[in-house]
């Protein structure tokens, strides 16, 4: 009698889904009879086209009317025992537990451990075996029981920041389970299939409509948001593409190749650069002619080397970054949900996404990075960095800053040294470029006319390429520091000093300032870098006005041990290979 009503019960089921008027013809899939979640004879469909040789029941596989199980309304499914991993990362506060109510349900079927076939009291309706798995991840309806490649269920909604208001999802057909928990049916309907993947929205047009349904990430809707627009680099055709996509760009929600922050990439083990240089930032996607090919950029000679770094990055993590934590991946410097083309490239007057950025506030491709003071300090709020250098600050500031250089480089042997770059830009000190305080004044006529008699500031970025260079210490332009130096030209200093008044024998000198670094430079062979320290002379280190002025900071590889430099007499003392017989020449 059992199996006799179930029988009848499910054929009225199916004819009642089947009758004229139920459903209108724009609603093809609004019914279950139309979707692939119909398992028996009549359905099948979707992408692997799962349905019964003999079972022409259609709620059966689920379902049913008399000695349902416990677990759901009126269940036919046997009890799913299973026990998952769940999403996890290290900011996550939702704190995922293991899949209960509707998750669990959906589970029994789609984590691949019972066949579909088998239901309550391992009752066989069906000879169908396991559901499918695909290589495609966007086709793979198999996850298995290790969720932490998948989004979270069975948490509870608004917990995290940047989230909508947990008022507004019910008109946009998104449930919480007792109104609290993110359940698989959060986003999916099993019995609804009229926008595809069983959604409870149309994200036809706007692929990402879910998630922005739920999430609120800041600076997301700004117009110059390259992530979600496509931005000014790319064609039009591209450009709507991006945008379409949105979050999927790089989010995948079901079996993402690396399932912290559920990354889609081409390389499943490595950090989240490869999502960034795999998916877009690489020259086979960008335009050539107004892109920016990363990818090559990287891998030049001296860079940021973020592929050896994997999986070290946090985004809670304590800055400055310690030298037990050191790494350096592209979120470090990039937010990706933040990050826009304003002001790009840094103090372009004419951006390709207006307004101009102004030295040395962060310009679209830096806004959103947490950063760190001239002081050493995180910043506070939600840890912006408002300039360019509390980007660099995160890594290049503080007692770890010296773990930041690459080991293999000879270096500079500074006078006054240190590798913390909170000291060598600090406001008192003798000297120093002005990348965390203004210019005072400079009436110098080293300096470039343009630039003498005006307060400023400059980026970080002025002299460095952060992604990539063929110069030591990733320098723009080339910088000899090797004695003697075969280079005729500083190109590097000359972006801001006057090359014609420092080395030019045809040009009358103005000063006794002019003839020294004509006589140094030009007759001498001695780089820019044996006398100047391109950042700054740290007073923290006993610099002083006399002995520090200037940026002088004598490279002791050439001047030899405790050379001193006397800013009032116009004089230094020094031997090694630059004065050889050693004594006090003065200019």
């Amino acid at each position: 009698m059992r199996g006799i009503t179930i029988k009848a019960i499910h054929a009225l089921c199916a004819a009642a889904l089947l009758l004229p008027g139920a459903a209108t013809a724009s609603s093809q899939g609004a019914r279950i009879v139309n979707t692939p979640h119909n398992l028996s004879v009549s359905g099948g469909g979707g992408a692997h086209n799962v349905k019964a040789t003999e079972e022409v029941r259609i709620c059966v596989f689920c379902h049913t009317p008399h000695h349902a199980a416990s677990e759901g309304p009126l269940w036919s499914r046997k009890s799913n025992l299973s026990i998952y991993v769940p999403y996890a990362s290290t900011t996550i506060k939702a704190n995922p537990q293991q899949p209960k109510g509707p998750s669990r349900l959906c589970l029994s079927c789609h984590d691949g451990a019972v066949a579909i076939g088998v239901l309550n009291g391992d009752f066989t309706v069906s000879s169908l075996g396991k559901i499918p798995g695909d290589t495609n991840p966007a086709l793979n309806a198999n996850l298995g029981t290790d969720l932490s490649t998948s989004h979270p269920v069975s948490m509870t909604y608004g917990l995290s920041g940047e989230l909508n208001d947990k008022g507004t999802l019910a008109n946009k057909g998104i449930s919480l389970s007792e109104d609290t928990y993110v359940e698989c049916t959060s986003c999916h309907d099993p019995h609804n299939n009229q926008y595809g993947n069983f959604l409870v929205r149309d994200n036809s047009t706007e692929h990402d409509l879910l998630c922005r349904d739920c999430h609120n990430k800041t600076d997301w809707a700004n117009a110059d948001n390259t992530h979600r627009t496509g931005g000014a680099r790319y064609s039009s055709t591209v450009s709507a593409q991006v945008g379409a996509d949105g979050c999927r760009n790089c989010h995948r929600p079901h079996s993402a190749e690396r399932g912290v922050h559920l990354l889609k990439q081409p390389t499943s083990l490595s950090g989240e650069e490869s999502n960034c240089l795999g998916s877009c930032h690489s020259g086979a996607s960008y335009n050539t002619t107004t892109g920016i090919d990363i990818a090559t950029q990287i891998s030049r000679t001296y860079s940021h080397k973020i592929q050896i770094y994997s999986g070290i990055h946090k985004e809670d993590e304590t800055l400055p970054v310690t030298s037990d934590k050191k790494h350096v991946q592209c979120v470090d410097c990039h937010n990706p949900h933040r990050s826009g083309y304003q002001g790009s490239p840094l103090g372009d007057p004419n951006p390709a996404v207006t307004p101009a950025s102004t030295a040395p506030y962060v310009n679209g491709p830096l806004r959103g990075v947490r950063g760190v003071d001239v002081n050493g300090n995180a910043l506070g709020g939600d840890g912006s960095a408002r300039y360019e250098y509390e980007v660099c600050f995160r890594c290049h500031q503080g007692t770890s800053a010296s773990s930041f250089k690459t080991a293999s480089l000879s270096r500079p042997v500074r006078a006054f040294s240190t590798y913390d770059e909170g000291q060598r830009f600090a406001t008192g000190n003798p000297s120093y470029h002005p990348v965390a305080y203004d210019t005072v004044g400079r009436t110098g006529r080293s300096l470039l006319s343009s630039l003498q008699n005006s307060q400023f500031r400059i980026y970080c970025s002025d002299c460095h390429a952060p992604h990539g260079s063929e110069e030591r210490y990733i320098l723009q332009a080339q910088n000899v520091d090797t004695f003697p130096s075969a280079a005729t030209s500083y190109p590097l200093c000359f972006k801001c000093h006057d090359q014609l008044y420092l080395l030019d024998p045809m040009n009358v000198p103005h000063s006794n300032s002019a003839a020294m670094h004509q006589s140094h430079v030009r007759d001498h062979s001695a780089p820019c870098s044996a006398c100047h320290d391109p950042h700054g002379v740290p007073s923290s280190l006993s610099a002083n006005t006399t002995n520090g002025a200037h940026l002088v900071n004598f490279d002791t590889r050439y001047t030899g041990d405790a050379p001193v430099y006397n800013a009032p007499a116009r004089s230094c003392t020094l031997a090694g290979t630059c004065h050889t017989s050693g004594g006090t020449r003065t200019y």
